[in-house]
């Protein structure tokens, strides 16, 4: 493995390129249309919620999927890549931006206000360099995340980079290139990272692990709410009528709601259609509950070992904080050579996947106890097991249900692109399948009720969360 990427080094580097630069182009499209919708958002706090949802909707999104479709609005070319790009790295950003303007100081912008400044004035002198600290925490995210999406495009067909690399060395069963490719990646996602967390540091700021939250405004009246809850579906179907009826696409390709409510509903096979869908439907749900369940139940077991051994912590977090620039589509092949194809390699995906993100959000929220609550425990002889069980877990509810919360969307990524690569049924296949048949309308019908599941889960848990935040935290 080693005298593969040493003899061979600038035949990775010279693949590595077009990618990088994919990655870099989407990541400042990225960066330019969270400014601007974080901002714009940040004046009406009605506007920012909206856009919030709206980027969860396109997170839920199974992106990987969705190429076929993204390939033939734009073109196979570098358009798709850059725009796959941008979509795997436009919502951790945005978050950012959004966090960071909400925790904009009071004092200071009334201090701007009482000055005669407007909106815009507390927002460029206030707003902006109070949110640094969540922008970079976003786009130190995002970075790894346009890289990943680079990658992931040139699946669909390209000339070049690391994505056709991995693809062909997988079918020609060569290991060592596939290990060259995968260290290749995490270096530079790594770098990425680095960098971002540099320039953060050069301009003084100390970037924060946010934890991503769509909690309602408090006092939200049931209207407020059911609109926030209907603004995501209702923009992805304006946004999708909008496509079919006025942009140049292929009638062939894009189909409209109606289309897909006609297959399912009320086609003369309807039935047929619905059973088809829902067998592999099934399959990719159960292949999400494994690895969202597997993934969440490691992160958990092992929060709960680091933060009751502080040095384990302190060895272990720079570890975690790490593994957020490794891009685990990269190893996915490597994973099939070790586990094989069937429950293993889903089980390892869960861990490879949903462990890290969850854990660090779990370990987060067990440390965020009051240290005298703690001492209470230790003074009536309590160890660690009883400091863990009375008062780390109880407290932590919200914080791991917002683990839970983050981890739906990775689950179904982890399904979707390990039956699309390894496994060869579930959902994935099926749309792979219709894509190569020019059934677009089955395909459609996928991307819908993958995409309404998710979305509704994540509610599910978001409103588990809220509840849980206002009952048990302390």
């Amino acid at each position: 493995m080693a005298e593969d990427l040493t003899g061979n080094l600038l035949f990775y580097l010279t693949n590595a390129a077009p990618t990088l630069v994919t990655a870099l182009e989407g990541f400042a499209i990225a960066a330019a249309i969270s400014l601007v919708f974080g901002a714009v958002g940040s004046l009406t706090g009605l506007l920012e919620r909206s856009v919030s949802r709206v980027a969860l909707a396109i997170y839920c999104l199974p992106l990987p999927a969705l190429l076929p479709l993204i390939s033939s609005l734009l073109g196979p070319g570098q358009p798709t890549r850059i725009t796959m790009a941008v979509l795997f790295s436009f919502f951790p950003m945005l978050i950012g931006v959004i966090a960071g303007l909400r925790a904009t100081p009071a004092d200071i912008a009334a201090i701007v206000h009482c000055a005669g400044g407007g909106r815009l004035q507390i927002l460029r002198k206030v707003g902006l360099r109070s949110a640094l600290p969540n922008i970079v925490a976003g786009t130190r995210i995002a970075g790894p995340g346009a890289f990943l999406g680079a990658l992931v495009a040139e699946f669909s067909g390209a000339d070049n980079g690391l994505g056709v690399v991995l693809v062909v060395s997988q079918q020609k069963l060569q290991t060592a290139q596939t290990w060259g490719v995968a260290i290749v990646a995490t270096v530079i996602g790594g770098l990425l990272y680095g960098t971002i967390t540099a320039i953060g540091r050069w301009l003084h700021v100390d970037p924060v692990d946010s934890q991503t939250s769509f909690a309602t405004v408090p006092g939200a009246g049931r209207l407020v709410r059911a609109a926030e809850f209907l603004t995501p579906p209702v923009a992805l179907i304006v946004i999708w009528v909008v496509i079919v009826q006025f942009g140049d696409v292929s009638p062939l390709v894009f189909k409209s709601p109606l289309d897909v409510l006609d297959y399912l509903v009320s086609g003369p096979a309807a039935a047929a259609h619905r059973s088809a869908l829902a067998t592999d439907w099934l399959i990719t749900m159960r292949d999400s509950g494994m690895i969202f369940g597997v993934g969440m139940a490691a992160a958990f077991i092992a929060g709960c070992i680091l933060v009751s051994f502080p040095a384990l912590l302190r060895l272990g977090l720079p570890l975690l904080l790490v593994s957020q620039c490794v891009p685990q589509i990269a190893f996915i092949p490597l994973l099939v050579a070790i586990c094989g194809r069937g429950f293993a390699f889903i089980i390892v995906t869960g861990l490879l996947v949903v462990f890290f993100p969850a854990m660090i959000v779990i370990v987060t929220a067990l440390e965020e106890r009051s240290r005298s609550t703690i001492d209470v425990v230790s003074v009536y002889g309590g160890g660690r097991w009883a400091t863990l069980r009375f008062v780390r877990i109880p407290g932590s509810v919200p914080g791991m249900l917002n683990a839970a919360r983050i981890s739906i969307p990775l689950a179904l990524f982890g399904a979707v692109v390990a039956e699309w690569l390894v496994t060869g049924n579930g959902i994935s296949q099926a749309m792979t399948t219709a894509a190569t048949t020019f059934d677009y309308t089955r395909l459609w019908a996928d991307v819908v009720v993958v995409s309404v599941t998710v979305i509704v889960l994540y509610e599910v848990v978001a409103a588990l969360h809220e509840r849980a935040r206002r009952r048990f935290s302390v």
